[in-house]
């Protein structure tokens, strides 16, 4: 129902921005929107917000005993990390040093980097 209800929004929006669908979107990561803009908007490239993930670290990683550790070295990560190789290499050297092999978040979250890692969106945002 939600992703029925999200059909309905993007479907509309044309008709209020003189009928031009966009090119590029920034959402959250709410999975219904994501597969309303693949129905409605399916050549446009959609980014998550890195502001509302980088929100949800202490939600996700408040409970680890370096957290602030944690929290700095991968705000670095992402927002120094200007190559795919690069991100790469230091996302799992984090992984490992840290010991977040288990953490679904962290491993949902580098599953879908193209939608939220600085550079791999940089050519599209």
């Amino acid at each position: 129902m939600r992703i029925l209800r999200h059909v309905w929004l993007f479907e509309s929006w044309p008709t209020c921005i003189s009928s031009l669908a966009p090119t590029k979107i920034i959402i959250d990561q709410d999975k219904a929107m994501q597969k309303a803009i693949e129905v409605v908007f399916p050549t446009a490239r959609h980014m998550w917000s890195l502001w509302h993930i980088m929100k949800q670290l202490p939600e996700k990683l408040k409970s680890y005993k370096h957290y602030e550790d944690i929290k700095s070295v991968l705000q670095n990560i992402v927002y120094d990390s200007l190559t795919y190789g690069d991100f790469k290499d230091r996302w799992n050297e984090f992984i490992n040093l840290c010991d977040l092999y288990n953490n679904e978040w962290l491993l949902g979250l580098y599953d879908e980097k193209q939608h939220w890692v600085p550079g791999f969106v940089e050519d599209t945002f």
